[in-house]
């Protein structure tokens, strides 16, 4: 859920419109090949905080996204054929089948591409954009928030799944060369069980 703030349609993406919200993030994403944030990530519903974590999201094209959060130590990787979901809590492993993991994959590649073909881009005030999905679907959010910082990189995203708000904040981008599917890939601690989920 997380990456459809930020990551179907081809990777290179340089003829295609871009979303101002994401246009310098994808530039950056397409030269580099890697990009990370430290990430504080609230999820909130009727006024009351159903989590609140800090971390840090690491981002690869095509197809590669990586979250490691510090507090509960859960850390969740996706990518076309899947992930994994690390629960230190449960003491287990989800293997996250492609199914599920394509929603973030496809809104990660559409934002790679520019994002238009996807999502309708308002501006609501200076560096702040509101993203509306040209399609609605039951998994994805119902609309995205983003404000960019000084440097033209998504700096708070908010977005909304059914009464959830999600608020984000990213800081401290640095970019850096892939380091390819391994990095993207979690196995089982000694002791954990593992489960196909769903």
């Amino acid at each position: 859920m997380l990456a459809a703030t930020l990551t179907i349609l081809s990777v290179r993406g340089e003829s295609a419109e871009r979303l101002v919200s994401v246009a310098r993030l994808v530039e950056r994403l397409q030269r580099a090949g890697r990009g990370e944030a430290a990430l504080t990530q609230e999820v909130l519903s009727g006024g009351e905080t159903l989590r609140s974590d800090r971390g840090r999201i690491v981002l690869e094209p095509p197809d590669r996204m990586r979250i490691d959060f510090r507090t509960s130590g859960e850390r969740v990787t996706m990518r076309a054929d899947g992930g994994e979901w690390i629960q230190p809590s449960l003491r287990q492993l989800l293997i996250l089948r492609p199914e599920p993991a394509q929603a973030v994959v496809t809104t990660w590649r559409s934002f790679l591409a520019g994002g238009a073909s996807a999502y309708r881009e308002r501006p609501l005030g200076a560096r702040v954009y509101r993203l509306i999905p040209k399609t609605t679907s039951d998994q994805g959010a119902d609309s995205l928030d983003v404000e960019l910082g000084s440097d033209g990189l998504p700096d708070h995203v908010s977005l909304w799944v059914g009464d959830q708000r999600w608020k984000l904040r990213l800081s401290g981008w640095t970019f850096g060369k892939a380091r390819g599917p391994s990095a993207f890939t979690l196995r089982a601690p000694p002791g954990y069980s593992v489960f196909n989920w769903p």
